[in-house]
């Protein structure tokens, strides 16, 4: 008997050990994405339509800074070959219509997922999505249909958004993603990705006004890596 507990003893010690050892090989990516150099001008659109609800002029959201620092940059890990899967929402992902702007301008979106286009504005939208490789959407959106139920969203890709009534005003971005190792710059221009499997890797930037920009880094079990990236205008 004190020969079986022993070996009960030993294999649950090396369970116990593999399962540390797993949680230890993660580490995690933080960093500031900024901007280099001067800032690029952004539209400032003279609005002629339906001003009691989206105003008669606005800064376009294709450049938002916090001082230097950039928001909705996204950082997407490439080629994490082990660790966390993607997980589906159990709820569909809301992305919103209101005061003629979308709501977030810059959406990650799972792979399997599907969502809810609301619109919470007393007048008519038009959601256009041009797609290369998911189920396109182009569907009018009065005020009597305050949701759309969107295609599921199958192959990882970007997908530009806008409303097709006002266009030039309303856009937007979807980032679909069969991985979890992605993940936008926030209102500070601050970022950061955890549960990483150790390994060196590429890391892609990219922000629709800013242009595109990879960087190496290398990833240590229980450490977080440090990745401060300047983009400069196009």
């Amino acid at each position: 008997m004190l020969k079986t507990f022993c070996r009960m003893s030993v294999v649950v010690v090396g369970v116990m050990i593999g399962v540390a050892s797993a949680f230890a090989a993660e580490g995690s990516l933080s960093g500031t994405i900024s901007l280099s150099g001067d800032a690029p001008e952004v539209k400032v659109l003279q609005i002629t339509k339906d001003q009691e609800v989206c105003g008669k002029e606005r800064k376009l959201d294709t450049l938002i800074l916090s001082g230097k620092n950039v928001v909705n940059a996204v950082i997407n890990v490439k080629d994490v070959k082990t660790g966390k899967k993607i997980e589906v929402p159990s709820k569909n992902i809301e992305f919103i219509q209101k005061g003629c702007q979308f709501k977030p301008h810059v959406l990650i979106v799972p792979v399997g997922s599907t969502l809810d286009i609301l619109n919470q504005d007393p007048l008519t939208h038009n959601i256009h999505t041009f797609p290369k490789e998911n189920t396109p959407l182009n569907k009018a959106q009065p005020k009597t249909l305050p949701k759309i139920v969107s295609p599921k969203f199958e192959i990882p890709e970007t997908i530009k958004v806008q409303c097709d009534i006002h266009r030039g005003l309303m856009s937007a971005w979807f980032i679909v993603t069969d991985h979890p190792y992605v993940a936008l710059s926030d209102a500070g221009g601050k970022f950061k990705i955890t549960g990483l499997p150790e390994g060196e890797y590429e890391v892609e930037i990219w922000h629709e006004m800013l242009g595109k920009q990879t960087q190496k880094v290398a990833i240590k079990g229980g450490q977080t890596a440090k990745l401060d990236v300047a983009l400069a205008k196009k």
